[in-house]
């Protein structure tokens, strides 16, 4: 609820606190006042368009401030938690400064908010009636939402259901346009994937084999050369066994030698063995050699092999890697996103499936949430039609008008809350009611019937009692009443009757003198409500008879919230 406004520099308010309590509250005073400034004020307070004129003459800035309590777990508490400002210690502040000539600033809880997070989080605490503003219970959207509550819980269920599927069908239309939209260049891409692992494999790789193609290329290269090399080698060795003079003969006249050298005298047997080590160790090389020489035959035909195979590595290595192994990794690589691509058709099928399932929900629980919108419009056109007759409007009609709209996430039709005051006179949208007064009692009968349905905490009405006496003041009083029980209630009043049916009574005084006009609000108790009372029916002359009369006014209120 709406805990204290204050309000500082604000119009004709210099500087005020208004402490406001649960229930019905009333703000009444003599003509000219200034009660709806307060109204002006709270507005400002909750995000409504405000001029740098209401800024007091003299003073460069206003200031008002709206304390709201907000009870912990609620419905409410959750909402403004989703936009980013919880409540702190179960209290939300609104802050807004209106600069004379410059750029205002607006807060909540202290942290600087923009006016349009500022209104966000108003419309979900005020909601102002007042003969001149566009009120929130004349949005289709907001109509819509106050049906669905007034249908009841079954179809709040399907709104929430309608939602779900909506969501799930937004979702999966968009994924089933990018896997369409990527339809063609998935099939180019597998085309040409599925072309390079084949090309890969068709390959047959194996890890370190360029090398080994390599030196067969250059062996078959020079192949005359290294049999004339080989050969000389061979000779000098003495492994041809051609040679008259060659290291191995040599070698094994000095081993004779040194053996027998050995026999004389032991000490040069280790040289002997040394020597015989050598001549083994050649013999192994110069054999070595043979089988080299062996291999290098000119084979022109086995070169071209090898030549082929080089060549088809290099085409390999330009195509996919810089080595072998770099192209047998990109084969890898290309044979799993393969494996994700033909795997894309199958998710394709899926989507599609469950996008049919999604609107076959979506198409089902519209259908039996609009049935149950078009049996509850009837019922609550039937009640506020009720309302308007105790509420001096005996001729009135009100109708819900469901339309059809293309299908979206609240369902397959538009709510239009319709009213006419006189027979005859064609029905026309809340938003197009042109009397005040009408409007602000039209209002009130809907807030009268919507009252458990519409969240928002606290309500304001500005004379919606205008033009009005007898029984149908007093049915007002009694309606406002009893959405106080269920809302914080916030009037305007010129009428007593209303007045004192409210469970808290604010006075507005307005004070002149020769330099300056201000504006005080008092909060009033016992014989100062009695005297407001007087003065409402008596004028400015309070008489015995009016005190008497405001006393009983109060006794008979009491009353009749006793009995309600």
């Amino acid at each position: 609820m709406l805990k204290e406004l204050f309000v500082e520099n604000f119009a004709l308010v210099e500087r005020a606190r208004v402490p406001f309590g649960p229930g019905f509250n009333v703000l009444t005073g003599e003509t000219g006042a200034g009660k709806s400034l307060v109204l002006d004020a709270l507005g400002a307070a909750v995000g409504h368009r405000v001029s740098p004129e209401m800024v007091r003459r003299g003073a460069s800035a206003a200031r008002v401030e709206a304390a709201f309590e907000i009870d912990e777990g609620s419905t409410l508490a959750r909402r403004l938690e989703a936009l980013g400002f919880p409540p702190e210690d179960g209290l939300l502040v609104l802050t807004r400064e209106i600069v004379a000539g410059g750029r205002g600033r607006s807060r909540i809880n202290g942290r600087l908010v923009s006016t349009t997070e500022l209104a966000q989080v108003g419309s979900l605490l005020v909601d102002i009636h007042t003969q001149h503003e566009s009120q929130r219970l004349m949005q289709p959207a907001v109509q819509l939402e106050l049906l669905d509550a007034f249908a009841g819980e079954q179809a709040l269920a399907l709104v929430r259901e309608v939602g779900d599927a909506w969501e799930a069908m937004e979702r999966l239309s968009a994924e089933l346009e990018a896997l369409r939209t990527g339809e063609r260049q998935r099939l180019q891409e597998l085309d040409l994937l599925r072309f390079q692992v084949e090309e890969i494999e068709a390959a047959r790789l194996q890890p370190g084999e360029e090398a080994a193609w390599m030196e067969e290329h250059a062996r078959l290269t020079h192949a005359a050369r290294l049999q004339e090399l080989l050969g000389l080698a061979l000779d000098l060795l003495g492994g041809s066994g051609t040679g008259e003079t060659n290291a191995l003969s040599a070698l094994a006249a000095a081993g004779r030698a040194l053996e027998e050298a050995a026999s004389l005298t032991p000490a040069l047997g280790s040289l002997a063995q040394e020597l015989a080590a050598q001549i083994e160790s050649l013999s192994e090389l110069s054999r070595a050699v043979r089988r080299y020489l062996e291999q290098c035959e000119p084979d022109p035909e086995r070169l071209a092999e090898v030549e082929a195979r080089l060549a088809l590595l290099e085409r390999l290595k330009r195509k996919y890697g810089p080595t072998v192994e770099a192209v047998l990794a990109y084969a890898d690589e290309a044979r799993a996103r393969l494996a994700s691509l033909e795997g894309a058709s199958d998710r394709l099928a899926v989507v599609e499936r469950e996008l049919e399932q999604a609107q076959a929900r979506y198409d089902e629980a519209a259908r039996r949430l609009s049935s149950i919108r078009r049996e509850a419009a009837h019922r609550l056109a039937e009640a506020i039609e009720a309302e308007l007759r105790q509420l001096a409007m005996p001729r009135a009609t009100f109708s819900v008008e469901i339309e059809p709209q293309p299908p979206g996430p609240s369902g397959t039709e538009r709510v239009v809350f319709q009213f006419s005051a006189n027979p005859g006179e064609p029905p026309r949208p809340l938003a197009r009611i042109a009397s005040g007064g009408e409007l602000s009692r039209t209002m009130l009968a809907c807030r009268a019937v919507l009252a458990e349905a519409d969240p928002v905490p606290v309500l304001v009405f500005d004379e919606p009692d205008a033009g009005l006496g007898g029984r149908a003041a007093q049915a007002v009083a009694e309606r406002l009443a009893r959405i106080g029980r269920q809302r914080q209630v916030l009037v305007v009043t010129h009428l007593p009757q209303v007045a004192s049916m409210a469970d808290h009574h604010l006075a507005v005084r307005k004070h002149e003198d020769e330099r300056t006009t201000r504006i005080e609000i008092e909060a009033l108790a016992g014989d100062q409500r009695v005297a407001e009372l007087a003065r409402m029916l008596g004028g400015t002359d309070v008489t015995e008879t009016a005190r008497r009369h405001a006393s009983e006014l109060l006794r008979m209120a009491g009353e009749a919230k006793r009995a309600s």
